[in-house]
């Protein structure tokens, strides 16, 4: 989903930034903190005003779960690998939708999940069958190539 410009008079997004607490184990099994930090907004264009952040990503499955372990330190795969999207692995991005925005449509080699935590937003299929998506639905997009669309009735609002 790669978020394009906004309409004309947006302003910057009134959510807060991203915190992110990753948490792990110790040699000895015991849970811990092993990242507890407040994530960089990335923008994928230098017009766009909608942020994006990239809270977890993994480069396999099954993930790797212990590199705390076995290389002495927690490995950030979204710093090492920046924007790589790989089909083997995962990535957990939060998105912003500045009022007006559309995702062009696209097919990506990933399985993305997607939940509207805040706003609504409208799923137009390439057959042009629309699914509005309210607060608290979820969407699994198996490889398809959908556009998101910021809700049409609700043009003055942000979506996340």
């Amino acid at each position: 989903m790669i978020p394009t410009m906004a309409t004309p008079g947006s302003s910057k997004s009134p959510f807060s930034p991203v915190r992110r607490v990753v948490t792990g184990h110790t040699s000895a099994g015991k849970s811990t903190v092993v990242a507890d930090t407040i994530q960089p907004p990335t923008f994928w264009s230098p017009q766009s005003i909608s942020p994006i952040y990239d809270v977890c990503r993994t480069g396999e499955s099954p993930a790797v779960n212990d590199s705390e372990i076995l290389q002495g330190k927690w490995v950030d795969e979204v710093a090492q690998n920046g924007e790589h999207v790989s089909k083997e692995g995962s990535v957990f991005r939060v998105f912003e939708f500045s009022p007006g925005t559309v995702s062009p449509m696209h097919r990506t080699v990933s399985l993305d999940y997607g939940i509207v935590a805040k706003g609504s937003m409208v799923l137009e299929l390439d057959d042009g069958e629309r699914i509005t998506l309210n607060e608290g639905d979820a969407i699994v997009q198996r490889g398809a190539k959908p556009i998101e669309i910021n809700g049409e009735k609700l043009e003055q609002e942000w979506r996340k």
